[in-house]
Parts: C-alpha cells; sequence; structure tokens
C-alpha cells in the first residue's frame, strides 16, 4: 500500500469464512480490500465450530495464559468507509476486536463472545479453520 493508501485503509484480521476462496470472502475482495498477508495469531487463543451457523463459521476467543499453536488468519485491508459497512453487518456472536498475531502487532480482528462456545465444538488443535474443514474431507 501507498501512504495515502494507508491512511485510507484499515486492516482486518480474519479466521474463517472471509478467507481467500472461503463463501464470505466476496465481502472483503469486493469491496475494494486487499489482502496483505497470511498470519497466525498469538498462542493464547482458541477456535470453536459455532453451531447453526451458514454458511459454518468458527469463534476465536483469547484466554490469556492458554498456550495453543496459534491459529491461521489472513490479515486484510478495507477502504475506511467499507470497513464501517462491513462490521456493521457481523452477525452476533461475532464481533470485532484486537487480535494480536505471533509477531506481536494487533489489528482489529474476528472475536467470538465467549457465551457462544459453550455449546460449540472446539478445534484449536488444528490449527486454524481451514485444517478442520479439511479434515471434515476425509
Amino acid at each position: 500500500m501507498t501512504t495515502a493508501q494507508s491512511e485510507t485503509m484499515i486492516p482486518i484480521v480474519v479466521v474463517g469464512a472471509h478467507l481467500t476462496g472461503l463463501p464470505l470472502n466476496h465481502e472483503l475482495s469486493g469491496n475494494g480490500g486487499q489482502m496483505l498477508k497470511a498470519a497466525r495469531t498469538a498462542a493464547d487463543y482458541r477456535l470453536f465450530a459455532l453451531a447453526n451457523t451458514v454458511p459454518p463459521k468458527p469463534g476465536m476467543v483469547r484466554e490469556p495464559g492458554f498456550a495453543g499453536p496459534g491459529l491461521e488468519v489472513e490479515v486484510w485491508a478495507l477502504p475506511a468507509d467499507a470497513f464501517g459497512r462491513f462490521v456493521a453487518k457481523i452477525p452476533a456472536p461475532l464481533g470485532i476486536g484486537k487480535v494480536t498475531l505471533e509477531d506481536g502487532t494487533s489489528h482489529s480482528g474476528f472475536l467470538c463472545e465467549a457465551h457462544a462456545v459453550d455449546s460449540s465444538t472446539e478445534i484449536t488443535s488444528f490449527g486454524g479453520w481451514r485444517a478442520y474443514l479439511k479434515s471434515l474431507q476425509g
């Protein structure tokens, strides 16, 4: 991104159905979004397959002190106006908060309300949503 673009683009960390090639990625790519990089979260995040979501979605929660593998994510950037429209459409129990990456940087990104994971399957050991989806195929 150029300096002018970086001033008007807001980074966002995605972990599930918005990843490149997955069903909701068009909500980023179709709104002027640019993929900045693939990354991993810090080790203190857990991932859950949320029940009854269409398309299927994960929920990521931070648990300080948890020592997991870190989770596969992508960092995208959206124009400021598109970011606002995008965030306004996010359904509960998902929301946007600060996500810390393994390199220590933090960006706005998808997090899940803690109560929603009580009835969900933990999939942290897969290391990310793609690996979990792949496990369902075989």
